[in-house]
């Protein structure tokens, strides 16, 4: 799905009008925060979309490639679906997807001999060989315009935000 989001931030003036033509206790000045994080971060992802499409992966798959590479044993559907915050239904295709293309391969638990477990296979390994030279250096020139302060700083007010996100459900 495409994502759309502004091009063009509007003024705090302008939020201001508008915003609180809609809502009169509106906050100006955390609207236009909330603006340039959503702007920020879908301008990221549309990024890694089309970095990743390259390699015929989405960042998600790329997630998935990374947690096996960790668990040379494999992991379960279940774990994995876990892990990364989405159900079962949504890990079976993103699996589907992945033994396809032959990053992955499914077999038997080795405790539990009527489930299964994930595994990273060569072909798998091969393509997280060749996408870190081209991936690693691009996230590291991004974050260069930051010093280790500003990091912390950002870092912190990141967690806060996970930590408060329940306030936007």
């Amino acid at each position: 799905m495409a994502k759309l989001f502004l091009t063009t931030l509007p003024s705090q003036e302008d939020i201001q009008t508008s915003a609180c033509a809609l809502y009169p206790d509106a906050d100006p000045a955390s609207l236009y925060t909330n603006l340039l994080f959503r702007k920020a971060a879908t301008d990221i992802e549309i990024h890694y979309d089309n970095f990743f499409s390259k390699y015929d992966l989405s960042p998600g798959r790329f997630t998935l490639l990374l947690l096996l590479k960790k668990k040379p044993e494999g992991l379960m559907p279940s774990e994995l679906a876990q892990k990364v915050g989405v159900t079962q239904a949504t890990i079976s295709g993103l699996i589907n997807s992945l033994e396809k293309s032959e990053l992955v391969a499914r077999e038997t638990h080795e405790k539990d001999g009527r489930a299964f477990v994930i595994k990273l296979t060569t072909k798998g390994q091969g393509l997280l060989d060749k996408i870190a030279p081209d991936w690693y250096p691009r996230v590291m020139r991004f974050w260069s315009v930051f010093n280790e302060e500003e990091k912390t700083l950002l870092n912190g007010m990141l967690d806060k935000m996970i930590q408060n996100i329940h306030f936007l459900k």
